[in-house]
């Protein structure tokens, strides 16, 4: 397995420019012409345009302007700040492939490459949170683990004893946190079992059911679908869910 990755700008969490971004402004500079740019780099002409939309909206100056007409003709052009962002980026490229070149040459890292090559696996459960365990407590034949989420939420899962040995959980212990969609629901209060705090952020209805997409207090997303209520808070409304600590499937890194 060879070790590989990609970086992106970003300016104030809005994504500003990858690889594909930097190759069109890089043909921008050269040809004067965004049609001209767009054929070069191998994408329509909207998709090109968009682009250069977008990442003028997203820098705090623009990186392409159109150049006034003359003898010559009008056309389009580099910006100051648009020549320093493909020279930047070209420069953080040769490192950030350096860095990867060094790190699939550590022979130490091999064994952690191969096991995130073998958790490259998909699920059907919508939700997987990342978790790490913070307590263990037994309770009969099984065990309540209780998770810290990120932004600091907490989560329990209530497992057999023989799953927890087998999974070799302990506190610190990082895993996923397997939620199925059906499983989650809108809490009535905050004292519910595992309830959640976060904001709705999506709502999709299909023939009376309701798939809610929630953003949790620390970012995490999280779906639910549940039967449509007009008692469902709507688009950037708070919200509080629910989940069955015995609902809740692990899954070790």
């Amino acid at each position: 397995m060879k070790l590989e990755g990609q970086f992106w700008f970003s300016h104030q969490g809005r994504p500003l420019a990858g690889q594909e971004r930097i190759e069109l402004l890089a043909c921008i500079a050269e040809t004067g012409s965004i049609s001209k740019a767009a054929k070069a780099a191998g994408m329509s002409y909207k998709t090109a345009w968009d682009a250069v939309e977008a990442m003028n909206s997203s820098s705090e100056q623009p990186l392409v302007e159109r150049a006034a007409g003359g003898r010559g003709g009008g056309g389009t052009r580099l910006t100051g700040a648009g020549e320093q962002l493909v020279t930047a980026f070209r420069r953080y490229q040769q490192e950030h492939a350096a860095f990867l070149a060094r790190l699939d040459e550590d022979a130490s890292l091999d064994p952690y490459l191969q096991v995130m090559n073998r958790l490259r696996l998909r699920t059907s459960a919508r939700n997987q949170l990342y978790a790490r365990v913070a307590a263990l407590q037994p309770d009969g034949l099984n065990q309540r683990v209780q998770l810290t989420l990120d932004g600091g939420q907490s989560l329990t899962a209530v497992i057999t004893l023989n799953s927890s040995e087998r999974l070799g959980l302990c506190v610190n212990r990082e895993l996923f946190a397997l939620i199925k969609a059906p499983w989650v629901r809108v809490a009535s209060a905050a004292d519910q079992p595992n309830a959640l705090r976060g904001t709705v952020t999506g709502r999709e209805q299909v023939e009376g059911q309701l798939a809610l997409e929630v953003a949790l207090d620390g970012g995490a997303p999280v779906v639910a679908t549940l039967p449509d209520s007009p008692a469902v808070p709507g688009i950037g409304k708070p919200v509080t869910l629910s989940i069955d600590p015995e609902q809740i499937i692990l899954c070790v890194i």
